[in-house]
C-alpha cells in the first residue's frame, strides 16, 4: 500500500486555471502517462478535478512523481497523497465527500468509468485494482446509509438558485452541450415552470433526441453560433475553450447570466472582464459549495465515520492477505526446525502444535510491524531475522479478483 499515490489538482487546489492546464497537458488516451515510469495509473478527470492514481515503482518517491505530473511552467503545486492516505482520498472522492457540491451523483459513476477505461487500456494492476474496488464499495455504503443530496444533484445544482433569482419569472435558456453535465442541467431546467429550453449541441441529432425527451427546442451548435436566437441565460457544458466570445454576447442583448460548467472554460475572459453579463464558473461557485457544505456538516460527519470504519476494516484485511503466504512459510520453517530438533521423540501433531506456539510471537510482531509501518517494514523485519527469502505479497495479484 505504501506505493499507492493519488496526485492532482481540483476546484480547491488551483481552481479552473489549474484544471485547464492539467487537462491540456494530459489528454486521452493519456499516452503521456505511459512514458513516466509508473507501474499502474488511472486518471480521474471531471469538470472540477484532475487526479491520477498510480502505483509508484520502487525507484521513484512521491516528490519525483509529483514533479513528473506537473506541467512545464506551472506554479500550482498538485496535492499528493500516499499509502493509506491515497486510498482514503480516493474513497472520499468516490463518495462525493470531496466534491464542490457534496453528494452530487455523477462522481461515483465517473470514478467507476475511469477505472474501467484504465482496465481496457491495460494500465491497471493489483494495487490500483484493490484501491478502486475498495473505494467504490465503501462509497456505495456511504451513499446508501447517508442521504447527502437528492437524486440527480450535480454541479449545476449549485448554480440553479442564481439562475432562478436572475429570471424570477422564467425565460429562455439555451443549454450548450448534450453530454452528461449538459443533460443533467437541461433535465433540471425542464422541471422548472416558465422556462423555454433550447438544447444546442455539435451533433444536431443528439440535440434533437434530448430536446424531444424534455419537450424542448433544439439546434446544432453551428446554427446557434451563426444566428443566435434571443435567450436570457446560457448554460455551457462543452469542451470548447472560449466558445462564448464578446461578439456572440453582443448579439444576445437580453442575456443576463452565463453558467460555465465546461473545462476548459467555455467563456472568453473578455466577456467576464466586460461585466455586462454575470458569469458563474467553477471558481465563482466555490462560495455556494462552501455554504452547502456547512449546511451538511452533521451528515458529512456521519459519512466520514462510516468511511473511516469501513476503510480500517478493508486495510486490515488487505494486510492479512499480503502477510498470509509469509506467515504460512514462517510456520513451516518452525515446524521443520522442531522436527529436526526433536526427531522421532515427538509425533507430527505435537510437533505442529509446538511449532505453532513458537511462531506465535514473531507472527504477532510481524503483523504489528506491517499494520504500523507498512509491508516494506515487515519485509525488513523478515530480512533482519534471517528470513529474507520470504516474499511478502504473494497474494497481491489475487486481491483484485476477490474485491
Amino acid at each position: 500500500m505504501e506505493r499507492l499515490a493519488l496526485i492532482g489538482v481540483s476546484h480547491r487546489r488551483g481552481g479552473a486555471a489549474a484544471l485547464e492546464a492539467w487537462q491540456a497537458a494530459f489528454k486521452p488516451p493519456y499516452s503521456e502517462l505511459a512514458g513516466l515510469g509508473f507501474a499502474e495509473w488511472v486518471p480521474i478527470v471531471t469538470c472540477n478535478r484532475w487526479d491520477v492514481v498510480v502505483a509508484l515503482p520502487k525507484t521513484m518517491d512521491v516528490a519525483q512523481a509529483r514533479a513528473l505530473l506537473t506541467p512545464t511552467g506551472q506554479l500550482c503545486r498538485p496535492y499528493a497523497y500516499t499509502g493509506d492516505g491515497a486510498l482514503e482520498q480516493l474513497t472520499r472522492i468516490a463518495a462525493s465527500l470531496d466534491s464542490l457540491n457534496p453528494g452530487e451523483d455523477q462522481i461515483m459513476a465517473q470514478v467507476r468509468s475511469a477505472f474501467a477505461a484504465a482496465q481496457a487500456a491495460g494500465s491497471t494492476g493489483p494495487l490500483t485494482s484493490f484501491a478502486f474496488h475498495t473505494a467504490l464499495r465503501i462509497a456505495k455504503k456511504v451513499r446508501r446509509e447517508v442521504a447527502l443530496a437528492p437524486l440527480k444533484t450535480s454541479l449545476f445544482s449549485l448554480a440553479r438558485p442564481d439562475l432562478l433569482r436572475a429570471l424570477p419569472q422564467g425565460g429562455s435558456v439555451a443549454v450548450l452541450g448534450a453530454g452528461e453535465m449538459g443533460s443533467l442541467a437541461a433535465k433540471t431546467l425542464a422541471s422548472e415552470p416558465g422556462f423555454d429550453l433550447l438544447i444546442v449541441n455539435r451533433s444536431a441529432p443528439r440535440a434533437r433526441q434530448l430536446a424531444r425527451h424534455l419537450g424542448a427546442r433544439s439546434s446544432s451548435l453551428e446554427a446557434f453560433l451563426a444566428a443566435p436566437p434571443p435567450v436570457d441565460a446560457l448554460v455551457c457544458a462543452t469542451p470548447v475553450r472560449a466558445l462564448i466570445d464578446p461578439l456572440l454576447v453582443q448579439r444576445l442583448p437580453e442575456l443576463k447570466l452565463i453558467i460555465d460548467l465546461g473545462v476548459p472554460r467555455n467563456v472568453h475572459p473578455e466577456v467576464i472582464e466586460a461585466s455586462r453579463v454575470r458569469v458563474l464558473d467553477v471558481d465563482t461557485l466555490q462560495a455556494a459549495g462552501r455554504t452547502r457544505r456547512e449546511a451538511l456538516q452533521e451528515k458529512l460527519a456521519a459519512a466520514e465515520v462510516i468511511l473511516q470504519e469501513a476503510l480500517e476494516g478493508a486495510l486490515e484485511a488487505w494486510t492479512e492477505r499480503q502477510l498470509g503466504p509469509s506467515i504460512q512459510r514462517l510456520r513451516q520453517l518452525y515446524l521443520a526446525t522442531t522436527l529436526d530438533a526433536l526427531g522421532d521423540g515427538v509425533g507430527s501433531e505435537e510437533a505442529a502444535r509446538l511449532a505453532h506456539r513458537f511462531a506465535h510471537v514473531p507472527v504477532k510482531g510481524l503483523r504489528a510491524v506491517a499494520r504500523t509501518y507498512g509491508l516494506e517494514a515487515a519485509q525488513m523485519f523478515l530480512a533482519e531475522a534471517g528470513l529474507g527469502e520470504l516474499r511478502l505479497g504473494e497474494a497481491y495479484a489475487a486481491d483484485a479478483s476477490r474485491e
